[in-house]
């Protein structure tokens, strides 16, 4: 069955068959890799982050990049018309593996977003596994059948499981609380599996509150960003919980992604990396900054404190800063005021 958006192939899969992996492969990423001319495939990629990223490989150069997405909560829209991408509806731990490998054979790289998040895992655990650590396996090991050079997962802060302390380190013993949490580190887990049994080379990188346009569709979580910019764009007055002291580390979308490809990019294997600004937002100031970009009042409605009183979340992401040579290059008031000038332009977002 072939659906099109645009100029973007749309493929809807199912199937029943199920393959073993008989497959060994060797090799390093000493000499880092080139992405322009190469075959790429993301799971996930119509989804938020995913499919900014999808855009930031078709400008690095990549020849293709087929899109793995079961389309819950991505939607193909995010990624317009691009020539060169093609969408594959497929539900990770759910459908069946045959057809997943099949995508993958010919790939060159493989960037592995797709999962159930947090509050989708906290209201049904079962389908947070079944997707996230399943669905994980399948991938990987349907990438190394294909003999793809390198894998790039994406993680989460969910993995480290404290609330509270210090900068999360990549050192600290992770002890998370969440299924979510459990999950992801799960997948980090099998990664390292795969490395190991198959010979293929990886890296991780852990995100921390990544925000930006695209970041609300379908049934996926509005974060505190996008709930009070709709208040703001309404007339309305934001919404803050207790003292407004917990803290946050939030990255703009287009700086997670930009080191996510030079995860990928760079002669580095087995490295686990956090990715931030690594620096500590409270959301007091966080909500100050979007009133000051939406030209609004700082005159917020105080409502009781929630389970995040008191907390603090903050990456050290000076490993990444490091190993990629990278820094986060957009602001925290440039990226709310664009995050603002996108949902202006996108009052769909609010319904």
């Amino acid at each position: 069955m072939h659906l099109f958006a645009g100029d973007v192939g749309f493929h809807k899969c199912r199937c029943n068959e199920r393959n073993s992996l008989k497959v060994k492969v060797e090799g390093s990423t000493q000499q880092g890799l080139t992405l322009k001319g190469a075959t790429v495939v993301v799971t996930g990629g119509a989804g938020f982050v995913g499919s900014h990223l999808v855009r930031a490989l078709m400008q690095r150069g990549v020849s293709h990049v087929t899109v793995i997405d079961s389309l819950r909560y991505g939607d193909v829209a995010n990624l317009g018309s691009i020539p060169g991408v093609s969408v594959v509806q497929h539900s990770l731990g759910t459908d069946s593996t045959h057809k997943l490998e099949e995508v993958v054979q010919g790939a060159d790289l493989l960037f592995h977003l797709a999962a159930e998040k947090h509050n989708q895992s906290k209201d049904s655990p079962y389908d947070g596994i079944r997707a996230n650590v399943d669905g994980s396996l399948q991938v990987f090991l349907a990438a190394a059948k294909a003999r793809v050079k390198k894998i790039v997962y994406t993680s989460s802060l969910y993995s480290y499981g404290r609330l509270a302390g210090g900068d999360f380190k990549e050192t600290d013993v992770p002890t998370p609380q969440t299924v979510y949490g459990m999950s992801k580190l799960a997948g980090e887990h099998l990664l390292a599996y795969i490395r190991r049994e198959y010979g293929i080379p990886f890296s991780v990188v852990r995100y921390l509150f990544v925000y930006g346009p695209k970041q609300f569709a379908g049934m996926g979580y509005k974060s505190v960003i996008l709930k009070n910019f709709e208040r703001l764009l309404q007339g309305e007055r934001p919404i803050l919980f207790g003292d407004g002291k917990q803290s946050l580390d939030y990255i703009y979308v287009d700086d997670a992604v930009e080191a996510t490809i030079r995860a990928m990019e760079r002669g580095i294997t087995g490295e686990v990396l956090n990715v931030g600004r690594g620096e500590e937002i409270s959301v007091e100031r966080l909500i100050k900054t979007m009133c000051d970009v939406s030209r609004r009042p700082f005159d917020p409605i105080y409502e009781a404190a929630d389970w995040t009183a008191g907390t603090r979340r903050v990456g050290d992401i000076s490993k990444a800063r490091s190993l990629l040579d990278w820094t986060p290059e957009v602001s925290l008031h440039e990226g709310l005021a664009r995050t603002a000038e996108w949902m202006k332009n996108h009052e769909e977002v609010g319904s």
